[in-house]
């Protein structure tokens, strides 16, 4: 700190050496000191640390926030992929039936077949046709969805490149790791378990320099201080000193040490020892809640693992089983022993099977990924 005043005295005032006498006089005071804590109590040790904690908190709610958007970006890229499946399924369907379609078309031409048939499959490849139209209007939606989340300027741009799902698929069933042995291995990598033991870390440095107030404070002090005097009135002017005369002779240094000993607060050091105490027990149950969670979310995922497994089994049953429905019903309408409805009919059996097949197994692999996540697995 430093400080400086200058002040006049009129009528009866102090010299320059304290005495009042009957006279005018005006002074100038300059003074600079310094004072530092030489011993708080480890306050200050533990309020430093408290801070480290405090950014490597942030530093992890920051890691937990960039998992979390990997899983949403992730969720995005797989539903994006499905559909993209799905229109290319739709695509296949519908060129299957325009080929039924002219077949049908060149036998009522011939007159074979009655034209009941053809109203009837040009029907159901108007339908077809409207199904394609929804399934790209769902992938166009899929890819506005990944485009925003990643931020970029033009999302409808984005293509990605589907992946052999039948490898993915292969990769990993039979290779699921049972979720205690995840758990484990997710205990020593997720930020938020992280977070929540920075957090109580923080806590007890919180409650140790809230101790601390109850110690004895010392502290070092120095200064230096100058001045300058003059009486008013000319019969004064040849007994006052010269400016710089005086600048010489009247410094003054110090230096000192002060004891700071607590008596009473009003309570104010016991209720934030208090409060630092609470502070780590909700910090403390807090983190037994985020382990709770962890071992919960990873049950989940690993429960639907294993029942996205087993649906892709049942999707490929389901799909063999269509698609020799299907075969018998194109040879039995090609043959004319069965109407379009039917034929129709077996075919969109058929192609459902084949979209829930795709939906099994990129169900599968995004949740098999889910459980790489937890342990540490990039996507």
């Amino acid at each position: 700190n430093a400080g400086i005043g200058h002040n006049y005295s009129f009528g009866r005032s102090k010299d320059k050496t304290g005495v009042t006498v009957d006279r005018s006089s005006m002074n100038t005071n300059l003074s600079i000191g310094a004072s530092v804590e030489v011993f708080s109590g480890t306050r200050r040790l533990h309020d430093l640390k408290q801070q480290k904690y405090n950014v490597e908190d942030g530093i992890a709610r920051l890691q937990k926030a960039r998992e979390d958007l990997s899983l949403q970006i992730a969720a995005l890229y797989i539903n994006l992929l499905f559909r993209q499946e799905m229109t290319r399924t739709a695509e296949t369907q519908l060129a299957l039936i325009r080929e039924q379609r002219n077949r049908t078309a060149e036998m009522v031409r011939v007159g074979k077949w009655a034209e009941g048939k053809l109203l009837d499959i040009n029907a159901q490849m108007a339908k077809d046709e409207q199904l394609l139209v929804q399934y790209r209007s769902e992938e166009e939606l899929a890819r506005l969805d990944l485009g925003q989340a990643l931020e970029l300027e033009h999302p409808e741009s984005i293509a990605v490149k589907a992946p052999d799902t039948d490898v993915l698929v292969a990769e990993r069933l039979g290779s699921l790791l049972a979720p205690e042995e995840i758990y484990r291995t997710a205990l020593g990598l997720k930020p938020a378990l992280h977070s929540s033991e920075l957090q109580i870390a923080s806590a007890r440095e919180g409650l140790a320099s809230a101790r601390a107030a109850y110690f004895p404070t010392l502290s070092l002090s120095a200064g230096y201080s100058n001045g300058y005097f003059r009486d008013l009135g000319k019969e004064y002017a040849a007994i006052n000193p010269s400016f710089s005369e005086q600048w010489k002779n009247n410094g003054s240094y110090s230096i000192g040490l002060s004891l700071n000993i607590p008596i009473f607060s009003a309570m104010q050091t016991q209720d934030r020892v208090r409060s630092s105490r609470l502070q780590i027990r909700s910090s403390e149950l807090r983190l037994v809640e985020e382990k709770k969670a962890l071992y919960k979310e990873i049950r989940q995922a690993y429960s639907n693992a294993v029942a996205a497994d087993k649906a892709i089994a049942a999707a490929e049953n389901s799909k063999a089983a269509t698609l020799k429905a299907y075969e018998y019903a194109r040879d039995s309408f090609e043959a004319g022993r069965l109407s379009a409805y039917e034929y129709a009919e077996a075919k969109t059996k058929y192609a459902l099977s084949q979209v829930e097949e795709l939906r099994a197994k990129y169900d599968f692999i995004y949740k098999a990924k889910v459980l790489d996540f937890y342990q540490g697995k990039d996507f």
